[in-house]
């Protein structure tokens, strides 16, 4: 398999009140990941406008083990694991400088034709450009986030221009940007996020009315925020946060 390695420093205004990588940023760097190593093997931008076609993410799995602080410089490294249909899987590794690891993550995606807005076949082409072969197409362990059972936090969004992505969509970023922001402050403080699952179901665009419900569970001895966006009465996106103790 064909990984792609790159080392981030963390900037002042990617960080929070304690001084750490807001959760938000490290997904931002995942992202900016994928983009990254797919313009090294020669399919990125360009060959996405060329060929009308995009990468969607679909779903997350990210267990952070500690968030890197002000300054301090990071190692992703990420890589195509497989390709089934349709979609393909990835996975990313965040460490330090001394090789801890920071982070980790699972990740779907679909490859959609962007002028019927449908879901295509992977090519073989496309796959050998990733350093794989057709054949291989074991998935990645990626669980499912749960939806809230009632709207105990309910908050609405105005989707702004800088929402949007060179999909013409909303950025897959703002989803969990809209689900933290949904939380108390006396809900967060004093707690961290241990993992992150993101089901993707529909994207959103400017204009479209936006709702925030989400609701707190139990599990394990953990607590879990359990988020749904939804663009009218249509669930575009789950969201759980596990959060513990500082």
């Amino acid at each position: 398999m064909m990984a792609y390695t790159r080392t981030y420093d963390i900037p002042y205004f990617l960080v929070d009140q304690n001084r750490n990588l807001r959760i938000t940023a490290l997904m931002q760097f995942l992202e900016d990941m994928a983009i990254r190593h797919s313009e090294e093997c020669g399919v990125g931008l360009d060959f996405y406008a060329e060929q009308q076609v995009a990468w969607v993410l679909a779903k997350w799995d990210i267990e952070i083990f500690k968030l890197p602080e002000f300054n301090e410089l990071i190692h992703v490294l990420t890589q195509p694991v497989s390709f089934r249909s349709i979609s393909g899987f990835r996975h990313f590794r965040v460490t330090d400088e001394q090789e801890n690891l920071l982070a980790t993550a699972n990740s779907l995606w679909i490859l959609i034709d962007m002028k019927r807005k449908r879901p295509i076949p992977v090519s073989e082409t496309l796959i050998r450009a990733y350093g794989l072969a057709p054949d291989q197409k074991t998935p990645l362990p990626i669980q499912a986030p749960k939806p809230p059972e009632n709207d105990h936090y309910l908050t609405h969004i105005t989707i702004r221009p800088g929402d949007i992505d060179t999909n013409q969509h909303v950025n897959n970023i703002r989803y969990a940007e809209w689900a933290l922001d949904s939380l108390p402050v006396d809900f967060t403080a004093g707690k961290k996020v241990k993992r992150i699952l993101v089901d993707y179901r529909k994207e959103l665009r400017e204009g479209d009315d936006v709702t925030v419900k989400a609701d707190v569970n139990g599990q394990d001895g953990i607590l879990v925020s359990r988020h749904t966006i939804s663009g009218g009465t249509t669930a575009a996106c789950h969201v759980n946060f596990f959060w513990e103790n500082v």
